[in-house]
Formats: structure tokens, C-alpha cells, sequence
């Protein structure tokens, strides 16, 4: 498997794939959900955010390191307050400066993406060490920072490329839940880096990411099982997980279904089907799709072409970026 994938992976948890924000206590990509008071709670969840920042203000200017850190995300994402990344990073400092990790992780966020200050993979490799030194407790939270500081050691930012070092602090995130650090570990173990090759525990650990939801350990699992590389192949449950990632928009899996129908592997071959498939597989600039749906219009009928794309309009799938 590509690294270009990889790093697709990698960044589930280190910001590419943007959550929006929901509520004040829920983790953003990358980082770790706030712990204010009550009353702040009350007022963000009654939509009242202007409310919430004055009581998170009067709180953070006594030097309430959760208040500080609240308040970090209320302006880094604009709730309440215009969007400001610059002062969203002073109050992760001042939160973090007393030893609260999640702020730590935060701020750390902040200098690997560049938002707010200059990108600095050394200053976030920095804060990220201090996040998991000092851990908050939740393991959700403590899994984002664990797994942020793997990916820093995994692509040697800030710090020299360690893939072992990615692999430890990718088991402390996986053994805590998070299923973006259960797919990277996957990963390692599937082409030994850091760790001894293992395709059974790589099967394992992708299982466990899948089980999550996790759109890219679904389409990886999928493999695994079309391959039996780690587990018993199956084409059924390749199929499964392939289904999986590809109605959450995964080009890749929706690659691999076409060619499931198309070579009939585990189920009745159909074109149309299969011709559905790579149509939406093209729309995320898949080449071998591209070639294929090419292939397949030399065989189908033009009524036959229309009935596969006007399926691939019914599929409940997000729009191609």
C-alpha cells in the first residue's frame, strides 16, 4: 500500500478530515473537547454563545486552565466571538503553560497546521510530548494526543523519522479506543515498520478500526479479506467492508466493488452494478476506474449505462470533493 494512502490515514486525526463543530464538548480532528463549568455547558447547548464566553472569560481571567482552554476553542472555531487563531493560541498557552494537556494538545494542533502561527512541527512535537505526560484522564482525549505525537514520529516532523516510536505511541491511542491510531498501527504491522511484520495482528488492529467506523480501516479490511493476507479470505466480507467505505465516499473501495462485479467474486457478476461503482469511483479521480469504465462501455448497451449511473445517483453517498 502507498504511503500517499497512509498519509490520507494519518491525518484523520491530525486535521485533514474537518469535523464541524457541534458542541463545545466534542473533539475537534486532532484535538481534545473542553471541560468548563456548568453554566458555560448550559449556555453553549441553549445556543447562547456570547453568554458562554463571558462566563468562560470572567473565569479564564481568574487563571482557570479549563476556562483558558475553552475559551481557546471558542475562538479558534468562532462561537461567540469573531474567528481568531491568534487569540485562540494565547489561551491555549496560558492553559497549557499550567499543565493542562488537553490545551497542550491543542496548541500543539495549532503549530502543526500553522493556524494562527507560523507552522512549526518542532514547536507541536513539543506540545504534544507535554499533553501525553501529563495525561487528562479521558481516554478519548488522551488517545488524540497519543496518536498526534505518532504521527509526528511516523513522518519525522519536527523530530527524526522513528517508525518504532510512531508504533508505541500508536498502541497507547489504539489500546484507548481511537480508531484513526488502531489503523495506522494496522499499517505497521502489515509492512513491518517498527514492529516485526504481522499480518494477523495488522488483520486484528483493522478490525478493531473498522468496528469504529473508520472509512479507510474499512476499505483496508476489505483487502485483508479479499487477499487473506492475516485472516481466512472471503470475498462476502470484503465485500462488506468495501461497502462500507464506499458509501462514505472512499474511491478506492468503490473501485474494488466494481471489480467485484465485474469479476463476479462472491457474488453473480454484473456489469451494470460494476459499471455504477467505477462511475463513482471516477468522480474521486481513481484512474484505474477511469480505464475501466472505458473497458465496460465497449460490452454495455446505452439504456444499460444509464440504469448503472442513475443507481450511482440513488447511492446516499457524499459528493466527490
Amino acid at each position: 500500500m502507498a504511503k500517499k494512502s497512509f498519509l490520507r490515514r494519518v491525518s484523520g486525526v491530525s486535521g485533514h478530515a474537518l469535523a464541524c463543530i457541534a458542541a463545545l464538548f466534542v473533539a475537534f480532528p486532532g484535538q481534545v473537547h473542553a471541560d468548563p463549568p456548568s453554566e458555560v455547558q448550559t449556555a453553549y447547548e441553549g445556543g447562547r454563545y456570547e453568554e458562554a464566553v463571558k462566563l468562560l472569560t470572567a473565569a479564564a481571567e481568574k487563571g482557570d486552565p479549563r476556562a483558558e482552554h475553552s475559551l481557546g476553542i471558542m475562538y479558534e472555531h468562532g462561537r461567540g466571538v469573531p474567528q481568531d487563531y491568534q487569540k485562540a493560541v494565547e489561551w491555549y498557552l496560558k492553559s497549557a503553560s499550567q499543565g493542562y494537556s488537553a490545551a497542550a494538545n491543542n496548541l500543539g494542533y495549532l503549530y502543526y497546521t500553522g493556524r494562527g502561527v507560523k507552522q512549526d512541527y518542532a514547536e507541536a512535537f513539543k506540545w504534544y510530548e507535554k499533553a501525553v505526560e501529563r495525561e487528562t484522564g479521558d481516554a478519548w482525549d488522551d488517545s488524540i494526543a497519543w496518536s498526534n505525537l505518532g504521527n509526528i514520529y511516523f513522518w519525522g516532523r519536527g523530530v527524526p523519522k522513528d517508525p518504532k516510536k510512531a508504533g508505541e505511541c500508536y498502541l497507547k491511542a489504539a489500546e484507548k479506543g481511537n480508531p484513526f491510531a488502531q489503523n495506522n498501527l494496522a499499517y505497521l504491522y502489515e509492512h513491518g515498520l517498527g514492529v516485526k511484520r504481522d499480518e494477523a495482528e495488522a488483520a486484528k488492529w483493522y478490525r478493531e478500526a473498522a468496528g469504529h467506523g473508520e472509512a479507510f480501516a474499512e476499505r483496508n479490511l476489505g483487502v485483508v479479506y479479499e487477499t487473506g493476507r492475516g485472516t481466512m479470505q472471503s470475498y462476502a466480507e470484503a465485500r462488506k467492508w468495501f461497502t462500507e467505505a464506499a458509501l462514505k465516499g472512499n474511491g478506492f473501495a468503490q473501485y474494488k466493488l466494481g471489480r467485484i462485479y465485474e469479476r463476479g467474486l462472491g457474488v453473480p457478476r454484473d456489469l451494470v452494478e460494476s459499471y455504477k461503482w467505477y462511475f463513482l469511483a471516477s468522480s474521486r479521480r481513481s484512474k484505474p476506474a477511469q480505464e475501466s469504465l472505458k473497458r465496460l462501455e465497449t460490452v454495455l448497451t446505452a439504456d444499460q449505462i444509464a440504469q448503472a449511473k442513475r443507481r450511482a445517483r440513488a447511492e446516499p453517498i457524499p459528493p466527490a470533493p
